[in-house]
């Protein structure tokens, strides 16, 4: 019997433990630019990853001083997420590379691209949207829930996944958990809670189902994680169930997600809720292969 679970319980992440065992190995690019067959059957067991290197230190130093001016100069689509009697913010906001020449460049250009095309398998891939994530130090009650990318997705299919790229260190206690495997789990997609507690959305997928428990998430997934360093790529499918600790440091934590579509995805143009501005496409009949001005091609053409 699943039970489902309560606002304030998605945003519950257990810090890890000696308990938790060894992790699964991280990669590199093979040539800088290539996915290693055994981390790509791994990506496929696991519906997660993580690639060391991916991006440059000084890259990586650019991307960072375009969050923090965007945190500085946000557009009015930008989401921040306050709490009663804490100042730090966590912000995020969608396609920050229209408007910042770094991002857009290693959007188009850096190995991220050719990445996420080996992990799909894929012949091409096209962008769904980006993610730019900011966590003021001190952030210590601003987790991110429990959550599969696809509650918020109009993209049908295993081929969408998203490269989270991280600009700061983010040791076991700050960096994204998941539950290994559960993007092979044969459940309809899971309901799942704003970034805000307490702030709801309204109208759901009709096929969309409550959220386990903690609990029976436990029971079903184990945990996985792994600390990254500037540069490092976290990869995972939208069916992945993960979550976001809170920033306990005493430094900001910024990052990125490359929410990316490969060959065999195609467009849910069902009448429903979108998180990412710009993430319809009206043009597009239900079932269409999600391409144009709002899928932009990063290499190839998706068929």
């Amino acid at each position: 019997m699943t039970t489902a679970i309560s606002t304030d319980e998605s945003y519950a992440i257990r810090p890890p433990s000696a308990d938790d065992g060894a992790m699964p190995p991280a990669h590199h690019l093979a040539g800088g630019r290539s996915v290693p067959a055994e981390a790509i059957d791994q990506f496929e067991a696991d519906g997660a990853i993580c690639l060391r290197n991916v991006i440059d230190s000084g890259t990586v130093d650019a991307l960072r001083a375009e969050a923090d001016d965007a945190v500085a100069h946000p557009s009015p689509d930008a989401r921040f997420v306050t709490t009663p009697g804490n100042p730090a913010i966590f912000y995020y906001e969608f396609n920050l590379w229209t408007r910042y020449p770094v991002l857009r460049e290693v959007l188009f250009e850096s190995p991220v691209a050719d990445a996420a095309m080996g992990l799909m398998r894929s012949n091409a891939v096209s962008l769904h949207y980006t993610n730019t994530f900011v966590k003021d130090a001190g952030a210590s009650d601003k987790p991110t829930p429990w959550h599969e990318d696809a509650s918020y997705h109009r993209i049908m299919g295993n081929n969408a996944i998203a490269l989270f790229l991280a600009y700061d260190h983010m040791p076991a206690e700050t960096t994204l958990k998941y539950k290994q495997a559960s993007h092979l789990k044969d459940d309809a997609i899971y309901m799942a809670s704003t970034f805000t507690k307490g702030e709801e959305y309204g109208d759901w997928m009709e096929d969309h189902v409550p959220m386990p428990s903690p609990e029976e998430l436990d029971r079903r997934f184990r945990t996985i994680y792994w600390d990254v360093n500037p540069g490092d790529v976290l990869a995972f499918t939208q069916r992945t169930l993960h979550a976001g600790p809170p920033n306990t440091l005493p430094t900001r934590r910024h990052a990125t997600s490359f929410n990316v579509i490969g060959d065999g995805a195609r467009y849910d143009g069902r009448p429903g809720p979108v998180d990412a501005p710009g993430g319809l496409n009206p043009n597009l009949p239900h079932g269409a292969i999600p391409t144009g001005e709002v899928f932009p091609s990063l290499r190839g053409t998706l068929i």
